[in-house]
């Protein structure tokens, strides 16, 4: 059976939908990536959403140091350079191993884990850093499966 890191990004969607996308795909740990858990959007705050994941028996675990931090997100907004922008990502992702390493155990024993983060379009986002780097700890055919909402 094939191990699967799932990704996902809330920007446009409500709580609810939120919750239909993780329960679709059997999620269990919501592996919270931002590096300030806090949210505009209604109901995706650290305490609020730990609260309802928890009332749908989903664990919610915040990993601020996979985040991407005010500097390189000012860095990203003033020159849009996205490559330079995953360049500093990847080499901070790389000095938390032992998140990473966490995230990949939670794998190891059956945990169905998404890494979540705002960004709708993964491609844009650093969870996909991130992604990559449980996956190069994995280090057997991890799958990395990004859910569109």
């Amino acid at each position: 059976m094939e191990t699967v890191l799932y990704t996902i990004g809330y920007e446009g969607i409500n709580q609810n939908d939120f919750f239909k996308y993780l329960k679709h795909n059997k999620i269990t740990v919501v592996a919270d990536v931002r590096y300030l858990p806090l949210s505009r959007k209604k109901g995706f705050s650290k305490s609020t959403l730990s609260e309802f994941l928890s009332s749908k028996n989903i664990d919610y675990i915040n990993y601020r140091e996979l985040g991407a931090d005010k500097r390189l997100r000012d860095k990203l907004k003033e020159d849009g350079n996205y490559e330079s922008f995953f360049k500093a990502m990847a080499k901070s992702v790389l000095n938390h191993k032992e998140q990473l390493t966490e995230i990949n155990q939670m794998l190891c024993n059956g945990k169905n884990v998404a890494l979540m983060c705002f960004e709708k379009n993964y491609k844009l986002c650093h969870r996909m850093v991130v992604a990559k780097g449980v996956k190069k700890i994995n280090g057997n055919g991890l799958k990395i499966k990004h859910l569109t909402t």
